[in-house]
This record gives structure tokens, sequence and C-alpha cells, in this order.
């Protein structure tokens, strides 16, 4: 006999509604097996508990829709359904020797530069969060904006300056 659990507790701790799921259990009986035991709670009383086999609640797990559950547990129940489809991908894909394709998990926000040319865009770029666009004549005025850089920012920014006057100086004595 296989080792059997009642998915109740977990339906309920990740904060989804056990009728639900149970409806969804029960509309396929030949995928999930589920099967009723009665039990004797504290009271005393009998009680019908719906159980599924173990082997069968991470398929199960798979079926859950990540954006139903608890915030807090969110991005975990997407990183196992992520983990999931890589071990079954592995499986399947060793007959024909396949190369895993690796999933990136898009950022839950990101800034994009976008270049349009007549309405339409031509190209995107992701950018850090941070990041501005400005003209080259609007640095300077960057640059003496009280705040806008920290002090080790506008000392990067000088040796940097510094640098590339120096290579540009050499380059023009080399030249004439």
């Amino acid at each position: 006999m296989s080792t059997t659990v009642s998915p109740s507790p977990l339906v309920e701790g990740i904060g989804l509604a056990w009728q639900s799921q149970l409806a969804k259990l029960s509309n396929n009986p030949k995928r999930w097996t589920v099967t009723k035991i009665v039990t004797v709670a504290d009271d005393g009383r009998q009680r019908s508990v719906t159980c599924l086999p173990l082997r069968k609640l991470f398929g199960w797990l798979q079926t859950l829709s990540p954006n139903k559950v608890k915030p807090r547990i969110r991005d975990r129940v997407i990183r196992y359904q992520n983990e999931c489809d890589d071990v079954l991908w592995q499986y399947w894909a060793a007959e024909s020797r396949q190369p895993t394709p690796q999933v990136v998990e898009p950022p839950r926000q990101a800034r994009l530069l976008m270049v349009m040319d007549r309405g339409n865009v031509v190209s995107t770029q992701l950018v850090e969060n941070d990041a501005v666009v400005v003209s080259r004549g609007q640095i300077p005025a960057l640059l003496r904006e009280p705040g806008y850089f920290s002090v080790a920012e506008l000392k990067a920014i000088a040796e940097t300056s510094l640098d590339k006057i120096a290579e540009l100086a050499e380059y023009t004595e080399q030249r004439f």
C-alpha cells in the first residue's frame, strides 16, 4: 500500500481555498487517484479525510497558480515549479540528448530605454533603475546640482575625465 497524505492542511497553509482544490482533484480521479479515509477526530467523531498518494503530491503542486498563493511564498512556488520543469525536461530529453534550455526569470520590475523612429519602437535596452538619459550639454549642469551625485561618484567622474584629457593630449601631441 502506498503512503497517502491529506493536501487540505497544505492548501489552507499556502492561502488557497480547499473546496476549489478538492474540485480540481475530484474532476480528474484517474490522474490523482484520490481516496477518502475515515479517521476519528479529537472529539471522538468520525471524519472523512481526502487523501492523495504521496507520489502524486509533487505533480499536484505543479498545478497551483502562483498568483493565488500567499505573497510571502509565491517566489518559492514559482522556483519549485521551474525546478520541476527542469527535472522533467532532463528526464525526457535525455533520450535525444538535447541540452537543457536555461530559464531566466524575468525581473519583477524593469526599466527600458526605448529608441523610437516616427512613432515606432526600433530598439529597447534594459537599464539599471538609477539610469538617466541626458544630452551632453546637460552634463555640466548635473555635475553642479547639489546632491545629484555622491562624493564617490563625483571622484570617479573626475578621475575618468582627467584620464581622458591626458589621453587626448597625448594623442594630439603625437599627431602634430
